[in-house]
């Protein structure tokens, strides 16, 4: 059985890209939607962002194509954004998601 690479190929792959070329899924079974990670209740990140929808310190909702992701919390930031990836840091309460 060969192992399979799932190290980055290329500086502009994305972890979706990454995720389903370890798992030999097809391109695009992953695009549209978000891969979403979470450190606690303190920072997710949200990978397959398109951009962001609503920013108060409250909630922060971003577009991810074919879902809306609203993080809902208290003293909600976004530290960092590249690519389509977007970090948001704070009391995290609650996540939802919407067509």
């Amino acid at each position: 059985m060969r192992k399979k690479n799932c190290r980055k190929e290329t500086g502009s792959e994305s972890l979706s890209e990454s995720i389903g070329r370890c798992f030999d899924l097809p391109q695009d079974a992953l695009s549209g939607y978000a891969h979403i990670e979470l450190f606690g209740n303190s920072e997710a990140i949200v990978e397959g962002c398109k951009g962001v929808l609503e920013y108060t310190d409250g909630t922060v909702a971003l577009n991810t194509g074919k879902l809306t992701v609203r993080v809902c919390g208290c003293n909600l930031t976004i530290t960092a954004m590249q690519d389509s990836s977007t970090v948001i840091r704070g009391i995290i309460t609650a996540i939802d998601f919407t067509n």
